[in-house]
């Protein structure tokens, strides 16, 4: 017997949830399915009840993807965890096969410092072109803004070892987007993530739970938060840069041409500092010494100009395109990888 625990969250589930249990119980002595206020499918449940290995979670109401797998945690947690290494999240609809949950729970039983995560080959020819993009995309964006490749961001096959289980429970998320929450914590907080690939099985049309264009736009809401939180203080603070920059030019009038200079200065180093604070506390919430911190941005802020003004003179030279458009370009570039930079040496989140 493996030395893991099987979580599903199922919601109106079919015959294959049950076919699913049956050929696991072989090699799982606990699994936990928890029952997301199934509508339909009920005698799939009142099955599983007779099952020996089984616990069957229910509650009235369904909540949500996130919401039964904390639901299920929390039961592990209070009941099972002093005799398990930890959980393995699977889902319902038999899209994992029970061979590659089997070799998850043997990763996270020769390694159980690390999160385990079963990964489709989004490469293979035989994958829709649509789901192809799609998740190719999501890793993308994840890699740039979190720093950390993952194939695949939206896998539901998870082996979660005993001391990363109880973080699950304080993760937001009840729906889809918890998973990428998951993600999003671990990558975050520097936890070891694993990949093993496993094989890949699409749902027929109408079966799956997911909501392509609903559960897609929370998953990207939740993708770029921290993102959208570091544009917003972003363009707050140019707004206050322009602002200053005109005030000084008005007030400074009897400088001459080196009042350009001069309002540059006092406006950039201004708004940096605002930046900078709403950084700090908005965007990554960090706890590291204002001052040391303060000094690297502020070198950042100068090799940013620096790095600015010498890409679009070269650039310039080097294609005849307006001058205006390549600095809109340089900056675009700038900006994610001060985003990055900022992140990972400097707000250290």
């Amino acid at each position: 017997m493996r030395r893991s625990v099987i979580l599903i969250p199922a919601y109106n589930p079919n015959q294959k949830l049950l076919k699913l249990v049956k050929e696991l119980e072989h090699d799982f002595a606990k699994i936990i399915i928890v029952n997301d206020g199934s509508k339909e499918g009920l005698e799939v449940f009142c099955d599983l009840k007779k099952e020996n290995s089984c616990v069957v979670l229910e509650y009235k109401d369904n909540h949500g993807k996130g919401y039964a797998l904390k639901y299920g945690i929390d039961y592990y947690l209070k009941h099972l965890i002093m005799d398990y290494i930890g959980i393995i999240t699977v889902d319902a609809d038999y899209q994992h096969l029970p061979l590659d949950i089997i070799k998850i729970a043997k990763e996270m039983e020769v390694d159980d410092s690390q999160i385990i995560l079963g990964v489709r080959n989004f490469y293979e020819k035989k994958i829709p072109i649509l789901n192809k993009i799609g998740n190719r995309f999501t890793s993308f964006i994840f890699r740039i803004l979190y720093g950390k490749k993952i194939q695949d961001t939206q896998t539901g096959l998870r082996g979660i070892p005993n001391k990363y289980v109880d973080d699950c429970l304080e993760i937001d998320g009840d729906r889809f987007e918890y998973e990428i929450e998951n993600l999003i914590y671990f990558v975050n907080n520097k936890i070891p993530i694993k990949e093993v690939m496993i094989t890949t099985i699409y749902y027929t049309k109408g079966e799956s739970k997911f909501n392509k264009l609903i559960d897609s736009l929370k998953i990207y809401k939740v993708l770029l938060k921290e993102s959208f939180r570091f544009l917003v203080t972003s363009l707050v603070s140019s707004f206050l840069d322009i602002i200053l920059f005109t005030i000084s030019l008005s007030v400074l009038t009897s400088m001459g041409d080196l009042r350009i200079i001069f309002s540059t200065f006092i406006a950039r180093i201004i708004a940096d500092f605002l930046n900078f604070n709403l950084t700090k506390y908005f965007v990554f919430n960090t706890k590291e010494e204002f001052k040391k911190i303060l000094v690297k941005y502020y070198i950042l802020s100068i090799v940013k100009m620096a790095l600015s003004a010498i890409l679009v003179l070269l650039l310039s030279k080097l294609i005849s395109i307006n001058e205006t458009f390549i600095k809109v370009c340089v900056d675009i570039f700038i900006y994610f990888l001060s985003y990055r930079i900022q992140k990972k040496y400097i707000f250290k989140t």
